[in-house]
């Protein structure tokens, strides 16, 4: 096991869950498919209840390449396992009593030997 993983593997854990709140992680287990001619979409989806803490993201931050809408969500590790976040998948999260769902459009991964936390922009849709 990688130094990180003895020092800090259960800090992420112990913050999230007293200062996170749920958020539900849509993760893609098939991929899409398009029938042209239906207009049907179709794959399966997994969801995974998570705990998190959504931040809003400085437009400025990566050379300026975020929206003022997007967000930055910071999840634990310890619900998804080994799995490790793509593009595919979605993040769906509370605002003004409503359930919004968001793309996740750049992820950030910290580590040792296994994932500790992802760090995820994401984009409300």
């Amino acid at each position: 096991m990688a130094k990180i993983d003895d020092v800090f593997g259960k800090v992420p854990a112990s913050i999230l869950s007293t200062w996170g709140q749920t958020l539900t992680f849509v993760k893609t287990t098939t991929p899409r498919t398009y029938n042209p001619t239906t207009g049907a979409v179709t794959g399966a989806d997994t969801n995974v209840s998570v705990k998190g803490v959504i931040t809003q993201i400085n437009s400025s931050e990566d050379d300026g390449l975020y929206q003022t809408t997007d967000l930055k969500v910071v999840i634990g590790a310890n619900e998804l396992g080994d799995y490790y976040p793509t593009e595919a998948d979605r993040i769906q999260y509370p605002q003004a009593g409503s359930t919004k769902e968001g793309k996740i459009i750049n992820i950030q991964t910290a580590r040792g030997d296994k994932p500790i936390f992802h760090t995820l922009i994401v984009r409300p849709q």
